[in-house]
Formats: C-alpha cells, sequence, structure tokens
C-alpha cells in the first residue's frame, strides 16, 4: 500500500512538472515569435535605408539618355525636318517667273492655193512670250513662304520641347511605380512573416483566428496592388521605349532615383521666359507676320500682270521674183482685274481673317501659359511641403509607431489589428512620399513645356 502510494505521489509530481515546462516552452517559443516578428520590420527599415543607397551606388540610366534619344530619333520630329526642306525649296520656286511661252505658226496663208507666195501678209513666224508679275508679288510669294519655313522651324523646336517633357514626365512616373512597388515587396515580405507567425500563435492557442484571416486579407490585399504597379510599370516602359525610339518591349534598365528639390522659381521671370523663348509663341507671332503680308499679297491681286511678247516673222519672194523684207513684231498684254467683288475682296477678307485668327490664337496660348506656370509653380510649392511633412514627420512617426505596437503586443496591451495598422500605415505613408517626390518631377517637366525650355 505505502508503495503503491508513492508511486501514485511520484507520477502526480512528475505530471505536474512536465505541465509547468510545456507552459514555460510555449511562452518562450511566443516570445521568439514576437521577437522574430519585430526583427524582420527592423530589418525592412533598414532594407529601405540600404536599399536607397545600392540605387544611388549602381550605373542608372538617366533622364537625358532618353531625352537624347527622342530628340534624335522619333519619327515626327524628321517629318517636320522634312517639310522644312520642302518649305526652303518652295520659297526659291516662288520667286521664279512663270516658264515663257514659245511658238511657231503660219501666218495668212490662202486656203485656195496654199502658196506662200501669192499675198504680201503670209509668212513663217517664230516669237516667245514672258509674264511679268506686277512689282512686288514675287517679293510677298517667295517673303510668305520664307514665313511659313520659320514657322515650320518653330513648330519642331516646339515638338522637341513637348516632347523633352513627355519622355521627362514618363521616367518620373516609371521610376515612382518601381520605387513603390519595391516598398509594396519589402513590406509584403514582412507581413508574410507576421502572417506566418500569427498562424503559429493561433495553433498553440496564444492568438485568435481573427488576427490571422486579417493579416492573410491584409497580405493579398498588397498582392493586389503590386500586381497593378507591376501593369503600370509594364505600360510606362512600352511609353518610355516608344518616345525614344527604342524597341517597345527593351528592358528598361534601373533608373535614377527621385529626390525632392527646391522649387525655388519666380513667377514673374518665368512668364518673361515664355514670352522670349517659346516655340509655340514663335510659331503664332510667325502666324500673325504672315498674315499682315498675306493681306498685302491679296491687295495686289487687284493689280493686272503684264505679258511681253515677241515675234519674227519670215516672208517668200512675191511670184514676179520681187523679195519681200521679214517683218518683227512686239506686243505687251495685260489681265484686267475686274471681278473685285467676286474675287479680290473675298480673298483680302480671307487673309484677314486668317491673321486675326492668328492674333486670338495668340492670346488663348498666354493665358494658357500664365495658367499653367502658375498652377505648377503653387502645386510645386505644395508637394514639396507634403513630401517634407512624410520625411521629416509622418514616415518616422509611424515607424514608432509600428515598433512601439510590437512592444506593447509583448505586453498585452495592444491587440493584433493594431499592429497591422500601423504596418499599413507606415507602407502608406512610404507610398504616398514617394509618389508626392516623382508628382514634383512631372509638374516641373510641365512647367517647362509651358515656359519653352529647360529650367
Amino acid at each position: 500500500m505505502e508503495e503503491s502510494r508513492g508511486s501514485h505521489r511520484s507520477t502526480g509530481t512528475v505530471s505536474t512538472g512536465d505541465s509547468h515546462a510545456a507552459g514555460d516552452l510555449r511562452d518562450s517559443t511566443w516570445r521568439g515569435w514576437i521577437l522574430a516578428i519585430l526583427s524582420a520590420i527592423i530589418l525592412w527599415l533598414c532594407t529601405l535605408a540600404v536599399g536607397t543607397v545600392a540605387r544611388a551606388e549602381g550605373p542608372p540610366r538617366p533622364a537625358g539618355y532618353y531625352v537624347d534619344a527622342a530628340l534624335s530619333g522619333y519619327p515626327s520630329l524628321e517629318s517636320l525636318r522634312q517639310r522644312i526642306t520642302m518649305k526652303r525649296n518652295e520659297a526659291v520656286r516662288a520667286g521664279a517667273l512663270d516658264d515663257p511661252k514659245g511658238w511657231f505658226a503660219i501666218i495668212n496663208v490662202p486656203v485656195t492655193t496654199w502658196s506662200f507666195r501669192e499675198e504680201d501678209m503670209t509668212g513663217k513666224e517664230i516669237g516667245f512670250s514672258q509674264m511679268i508679275p506686277y512689282p512686288g508679288k514675287r517679293a510677298h510669294a517667295v517673303h510668305i513662304v520664307e514665313m511659313e519655313k520659320e514657322q515650320a522651324e518653330f513648330e519642331l523646336a516646339e515638338m522637341r520641347n513637348i516632347l523633352r517633357a513627355d519622355v521627362k514626365m514618363t521616367y518620373a512616373e516609371l521610376s515612382t511605380v518601381r520605387a513603390q512597388a519595391d516598398v509594396v515587396r519589402q513590406v509584403r515580405a514582412v507581413l508574410d512573416q507576421v502572417v506566418q507567425v500569427s498562424t503559429e500563435m493561433f495553433s498553440v492557442g496564444k492568438g485568435r483566428q481573427s488576427d490571422v484571416l486579417r493579416g492573410q486579407v491584409e497580405f493579398q490585399k498588397m498582392r493586389e496592388g503590386l500586381l497593378t504597379l507591376e501593369n503600370r510599370e509594364k505600360v510606362l516602359s512600352i511609353r518610355l521605349n516608344t518616345f525614344a525610339a527604342l524597341p517597345p518591349d527593351e528592358p528598361v534598365p534601373a533608373l535614377d532615383t527621385l529626390a525632392e528639390f527646391s522649387p525655388e522659381y519666380d513667377a514673374r521671370e518665368l512668364r518673361a521666359i515664355y514670352a522670349a523663348e517659346r516655340p509655340a509663341r514663335q510659331v503664332i507671332q510667325t502666324r500673325i507676320g504672315k498674315g499682315a503680308l498675306a493681306v498685302v499679297h491679296a491687295e495686289h491681286e487687284g493689280k493686272p500682270d503684264f505679258e511681253v511678247s515677241t515675234s519674227y516673222m519670215q516672208r517668200d519672194a512675191a511670184p514676179d521674183g520681187t523679195k519681200r523684207p521679214d517683218m518683227f513684231s512686239a506686243m505687251v498684254s495685260m489681265t484686267l482685274p475686274i471681278w473685285k467683288k467676286g474675287k479680290i475682296e473675298p480673298g483680302i477678307r480671307a487673309m484677314a481673317a486668317e491673321k486675326e485668327m492668328a492674333i486670338r490664337d495668340g492670346q488663348t496660348l498666354d493665358a494658357e501659359a500664365a495658367n499653367a506656370i502658375g498652377g505648377a509653380l503653387a502645386s510645386l510649392s505644395n508637394f514639396a511641403a507634403v513630401a517634407k511633412l512624410y520625411r521629416t514627420t509622418l514616415i518616422p512617426q509611424a515607424e514608432q509607431s509600428v515598433r512601439a505596437n510590437l512592444e506593447a503586443y509583448q505586453v498585452g496591451k495592444v491587440d493584433f489589428p493594431a499592429i497591422m495598422d500601423s504596418l499599413v500605415s507606415e507602407l502608406n505613408f512610404r507610398k504616398e512620399y514617394v509618389g508626392m517626390v516623382g508628382e514634383m518631377h512631372a509638374t516641373k517637366a510641365r512647367l517647362e513645356a509651358a515656359v519653352g525650355r529647360e529650367l
């Protein structure tokens, strides 16, 4: 009996000790999992900082590479260059006289005998004539085509200006999308570890199923956002290669990491640069000058053009052998511009309307440029302030919130959703910061397009 009781006491003691040991083991494992989450998030924060340096030290392809490639190989630019060549040759042709007319004729041959000797006025004639426009018409025509050539040159410069801005905006957006995708991938990797740990904790009774489900949902939501960013990256890569006249499917290598900058621009100076250098404005000024000259040219259509002609007639000897002298003729004729109401005056009004249209287009462009400059400056100031707020306040506070929630979670002061909320908030802040910096660079490119040159 004593041995039996002793045996029971001994067995009970061992069972209680095993229970305490298992509990200590679970507590140790749980704390280890929590430390694993904390270490993973701290490692992620360090990775963000190191990753920025690594991208800066690598061989990224700058925006200038794509700008130069676009300005040298974009097909529409070559089309405008050919138009300039066309207008240059048209100016030469516009100053040339019309081709002279030449003729050979038989004059006053009697149809009864078909003899060249019977009648004194019968002869064989050769002659030519030349049309001479009213003085000033040729010069006006040449000047108008030269102004069209000048307009095409300014249009080429404006296309280069717009193309440069498009390349820079696409480059900035692509760089931003890539940076945002990197942030999402890094946060998603950390979240994957968090979900695994929360699953293990639930399996040993230290967590809740709702925490596991919440983590899985957030994990898949990040996957959805990452797929959207990756698709956007493909679209922007194709656009950037197309602008640069590169194969659309060619992989775009690493790009420069965009950084904040101080938008210290003066609106008055930018408007002055626009007025002096914007090619689109110079196009309109050329159109206005061409319209004024076209009005003068249309008025000259009411002046007559002249035609000078000369001829030489050879005559045969008379039937009795008397020699007949040859004859020379000269004549000046002119056009009679009498259809003024139906032809000339409508032409003058049409050219005047074209000039007025160019003036109104210039006023519209001035208003649009002033609006674009003012709006871009306001946006740049706002983007710079908000980006600084994210960098100096929101992101550091979000990092502290993540660390504080993890520490509080270890001692049971906060629940699992608080960790998830702080982690997602930091992700959103980092994405917003990268997007804000990208918008700064894109807005600067639009400002350069409005002004007419790089700033």
